[in-house]
């Protein structure tokens, strides 16, 4: 197997790496996408949780977003900080 230091990887090989993922079954396609939100998440330092991203995409795709109340309560948290 090829090894490689992440440190020395430049743009194109980032790309190729996930390029192949592609090919693979899409089970393991959803653990890296499952990773990389992981990754996503803790860069943008973001207290929302796997289980409540779900819920917020299933109410967005239905749209039926939050309530008036349900928004005051997230910002809430916020002004607290």
């Amino acid at each position: 197997m090829l090894e490689f230091r992440i440190a020395d990887m430049k743009k194109d090989d980032v790309k190729a790496v996930l390029d192949r993922v592609l090919t693979w079954p899409p089970d393991d396609q959803e653990k890296v996408a499952r990773f990389v939100r992981e990754v996503e998440q803790r860069r943008a330092d973001d207290d929302i949780g796997e289980e409540e991203w779900e819920i917020i995409e299933a109410r967005a795709a239905r749209r039926d977003l939050a309530t008036e109340k349900e928004v005051e309560q997230v910002f809430s948290r916020y002004r607290r900080a």
